[in-house]
């Protein structure tokens, strides 16, 4: 058994958290169809990304007036219109959007913003404005759905080392995560010198025969992690992820992600957490990197993803907790804000600009912030409804009005 297969049998059996394993007896009864095979790619940009520095309301005189020191200046910009604009730093996303593959929608956020980092990404992560009553994040409650658990499939994957999010955290434990093709595992207890032993009770576990109740529980788990981890090597051994992405964590999940679709995981969402956005102090050049390495790690995964012929299967969803305040501040940075742009990239997308930008006006802004025009709910629920074949109100507890995102429904 090589190394990645023993890493991951081993933290399947010590887990102190059951994983978030796809049985149907389990799922979430959503009335689907045949099972999909489309695939969702969450960016989490952490720590509240700048969405006036980010798409640029050039055409607003009150922009600059407000950035004497941050504005973007005209001739570093790439226009998207006559009053909106992505940075240059983004031109692998504006090459994307030339080609109807990137979508912005603006003026995103939900009401009664909260600028806690921690809360505010739990009402994201939930899809609820109530998140402390609710224990589960809307991506594992899709992945508990029939039609996208499986008895063989993995549901979800955190591509990087960072903590499992509430995004990913179903009823019956947290999603598998992988740093590296060297380093897959689950969320899981201490490697200790019983690891041996663990794997041969997994081995055991899997092929005995039915029981009851707790053993057949049991019994499960290590069929699922065997079957995960053969399931992951095949599709890296697969794959090929040839573009040239950033030397960056970004970077590489996004390879990963990439070489894991391509090589046919059978995998519904993947998620990416890029941090750095909570740029209170001398914003102008961490921004810049930031932007950077997302627009051309995005713009890679693309390219990668449309050489492999997988690009009629993936939506990629790149969102920020909230964004900054209009005005910058006295340490040339920007403050917790409220409404900020997110962005799509997939192949059916309708429109480079879903949504008008949020007004800069001094009457219009709400305690320094602009107003969110779009509930973040909305973009989530077209996502399950006209991507994935999910009815919202199964995933989200409520139906939403849906965006005009994909130029057909796909």
């Amino acid at each position: 058994m090589n190394t990645t297969r023993r890493q991951f049998l081993t933290a399947a059996l010590g887990a102190a958290a059951v994983p978030l394993l796809p049985r149907l007896s389990f799922a979430r009864a959503a009335r689907l169809g045949p099972r999909t095979d489309r695939v969702l790619l969450l960016v989490e940009l952490a720590g509240g990304n700048d969405g006036l520095n980010t798409v640029v309301p050039y055409g607003h005189d009150r922009y600059y007036a407000l950035r004497s020191t941050l504005g973007i200046a005209r001739g570093d910009l790439l226009p998207l219109g006559p009053e909106i604009a992505l940075r240059q730093e983004l031109r692998g996303l504006k090459a994307l959007a030339d080609r109807g593959r990137m979508t912005i929608v603006q003026g995103v956020g939900y009401p009664g913003p909260d600028r806690s980092h921690f809360r505010s990404s739990d009402i994201w992560h939930t899809a609820s404005l109530s998140p402390e009553t609710t224990k589960t994040g809307w991506a594992a409650r899709l992945c508990e759905c029939e039609g996208i658990a499986g008895p063989t499939r993995t549901p979800a994957l955190m591509l990087g080392n960072d903590r499992v999010p509430l995004l990913l955290v179903g009823e019956r434990g947290p999603a598998q995560q992988i740093e590296s093709l060297d380093r897959l595992k689950l969320p899981a207890g201490p490697q200790d010198a019983g690891a041996a032993a663990r794997i041969d009770a997994m081995r055991g576990l899997a092929g005995g025969k039915a029981g009851h109740g707790a053993l057949d529980f049991l019994r499960d788990t290590a069929r699922a992690a065997q079957a995960n981890a053969a399931q992951v090597e095949r599709a890296a051994k697969l794959g090929k992820a040839s573009a040239t992405y950033p030397a960056t964590p970004l970077g590489s999940a996004l390879k990963l992600a990439a070489q894991l679709l391509i090589g046919g995981l059978d995998c519904s969402v993947y998620y990416v957490r890029q941090p750095g956005y909570d740029t209170h102090a001398f914003q102008a050049q961490t921004h810049a990197l930031l932007l950077q390495e997302l627009g051309d790690s995005l713009a890679a995964f693309w390219s990668d993803v449309e050489a492999g012929g997988a690009e009629r299967r993936v939506v990629a969803l790149a969102w920020s907790e909230f964004g900054r305040r209009v005005e910058e501040n006295g340490s040339r940075g920007t403050d917790h804000g409220a409404a900020a742009p997110l962005f799509l990239v997939g192949e059916e997308l309708a429109a480079p600009v879903v949504g008008a930008h949020p007004s800069l006006e001094e009457k219009e802004l709400e305690d320094g912030d602009v107003k969110f025009g779009i509930d973040f709910r909305r973009v989530y629920a077209t996502l399950l409804e006209e991507w994935l074949g999910v009815a919202p109100k199964v995933v989200l507890g409520e139906s939403f009005p849906k965006l005009p995102l994909f130029r057909r429904a796909v």
